[in-house]
């Protein structure tokens, strides 16, 4: 999941993502991330955003809100010294990306 999300992202040289692509890949972080209690909070926020981008009128501040707070649970568990492998450094770019779309959106 996280290999398609940071080739899907970074494939867009605009930076831009409809609200449906964006429900679509929460979805898929949803079904990866079940059963696993150590990231409760980022499947929280992912609902809370999911929620915000179906909203007949999205508030685009809430959502850049719930997109840096992303970023930074993300850049967290990257960084937790219990995280390691080679996944930590794709968890480091989609902050970066996930920080960028919550700045600039």
């Amino acid at each position: 999941m996280l290999t398609d999300t940071l080739a899907m992202l970074r494939d867009n040289s605009r930076f831009s993502v409809s609200p449906a692509q964006g429900i679509m890949l929460i979805d898929g972080w949803l079904q990866a991330l079940q059963g696993d209690l150590n990231v409760d909070q980022v499947k929280g926020l992912l609902n809370e955003l999911r929620t915000a981008l179906q909203a007949a009128q999205p508030d685009e501040s809430y959502i850049r809100e719930l997109l840096v707070s992303l970023a930074d649970k993300t850049q967290e568990i990257a960084e937790d010294p219990t995280s390691e492998g080679t996944w930590t450094g794709g968890l480091e770019s989609l902050s970066k990306i996930l920080r960028h779309f919550g700045s600039n959106s």
